[in-house]
């Protein structure tokens, strides 16, 4: 059965979901919602949800409405005081308001605010396929003046899409997974991806640095 099937009759059991996904899957929650049932529906991912975003959400659902509300909330990164400001809300909601959030690592939250959530770990048949901005096999088969050539290509600002965290962080989960397997080992390609991904977690890190920093090291 698909996991998300469960959002598309009201009332939900819980007021608050996490769903843990690698993947960008908004669209496919939305999918799920009945529509006719809700007086609005919120959705919006952020690539790193600040605390002025949770009080702009915050301000949003102290309406009371006629119907549901729903809060669609995707992130790939989220600091300790945007966490605090959320957990408020979900500790007092508005009646009749759920909230769904979305992100890639439950680790990543502190643990009151898991407390708070009913927890989903999409299996990989509910995730839908997304394209790749970096194609994980070609990389490692690029010499390193070619991957810094496509690194270049992919964070130039004029670019019309440039590339993004979370973009970024599809890249290093596929990575991970393939320097798991028992043929491809590399425990210090892998140490490189741990250190990647605390680096993406700061604030104004650089997507070129922490690309070219793989880059080298794998």
């Amino acid at each position: 059965m698909n996991q998300l099937q469960q959002f598309s009759q009201l009332p939900y059991s819980h007021h608050a979901y996490g769903i843990e996904s690698s993947e960008n899957i908004l669209k496919a929650v939305k999918g799920q919602i009945p529509f006719e049932e809700c007086s609005y529906i919120f959705d919006r991912h952020y690539e790193s949800f600040k605390i002025n975003d949770a009080r702009a959400i915050k301000s949003l659902q102290a309406e009371k409405t006629e119907k549901a509300a729903i809060f669609i909330i995707s992130f790939t990164l989220i600091n300790r005081e945007a966490q605090n400001a959320l957990l408020k809300v979900l500790e007092e909601p508005t009646a009749n308001t759920y909230f769904i959030l979305i992100f890639p690592n439950i680790k990543k939250l502190l643990p009151t605010l898991q407390s708070r959530l009913s927890y989903i770990r999409l299996q990989r048949e509910d995730r839908k396929d997304r394209e790749r901005k970096i194609n994980m096999k070609e990389f490692i088969g690029m010499s390193l003046e070619e991957r810094f050539k496509i690194i270049k290509q992919l964070t130039d600002k004029k670019s019309a899409e440039p590339i993004g965290k979370s973009d970024i962080l599809f890249f290093l989960n596929d990575l991970e997974m393939y320097f798991h397997t028992s043929e491809n080992k590399n425990p210090e390609a892998l140490d490189s991806l741990f250190k990647a991904r605390s680096y993406l977690d700061a604030n104004g890190a650089s997507t070129k640095m922490i690309l070219e920093m793989i880059a080298i090291h794998i």
